[in-house]
Formats: C-alpha cells, sequence, structure tokens
C-alpha cells in the first residue's frame, strides 16, 4: 500500500507542477502577444496608418470638423440669439476648435 501512495504523490507532484509551466507558458505567451512581440500586431498597425483608408478617414474627420465650425458660426451670426445660447455656440465651437487642431495634427 505504501508503495501505491508513494506512486501516487509523485504523480500528483508531476501533475502540479505540469500545470504550473503551462499556465506560466500562457501568461507570458499572453503578455508578449498583447505587447506585439508575438505575431504581426506592430506590423499590421504600420501597416493601417500607412494606407490609403486611414489618410482618407483622417481627411473626412478634418472636413466634418471644419464643417460643424461652419454650422456654428453661421448660427453664431444670427443677432436675435440669447447670451446663454450664444454662449453655448462659442463653448462648442471652442470645443470643436479643439478636436480639429488634434485631427490636424495626426
Amino acid at each position: 500500500m505504501s508503495r501505491f501512495k508513494e506512486e501516487k504523490k509523485d504523480a500528483n507532484t508531476w501533475i502540479r507542477w505540469g500545470l504550473l509551466w503551462l499556465i506560466l507558458i500562457m501568461v507570458i505567451g499572453f503578455g508578449l502577444n498583447s505587447m506585439g512581440y508575438l505575431g504581426s500586431t506592430i506590423i499590421k498597425r504600420e501597416v493601417m496608418v500607412n494606407s490609403h483608408q486611414y489618410h482618407e478617414a483622417k481627411k473626412a474627420e478634418v472636413a466634418l470638423y471644419e464643417a460643424a465650425l461652419d454650422e456654428i458660426q453661421i448660427k453664431l451670426d444670427d443677432n436675435s440669439l440669447s447670451e446663454t445660447v450664444r454662449a453655448n455656440y462659442e463653448a462648442e465651437a471652442a470645443g470643436i476648435r479643439r478636436q480639429l487642431r488634434t485631427a490636424r495634427a495626426k
């Protein structure tokens, strides 16, 4: 009976070490993959940034912000606006200008 207990204990030890190594390898692999060291994550990102679609999307984003600013400017030209509405439009225009600067910088 004691030989069986020793073999069972030895088998349990091997299983525990095996599971520990498996978990360790999985954690390290997940970390490397999420940082972009495994696979082609970094290459895909560089290709996407240099693609025609990416540049056209950035141009469309800038055009959208410029159109929004033009609309707000048209609304601000109306003399019948109350001061609170005018202040809200000016604050909205300031926010859009900031977004426009950020979009142009990219």
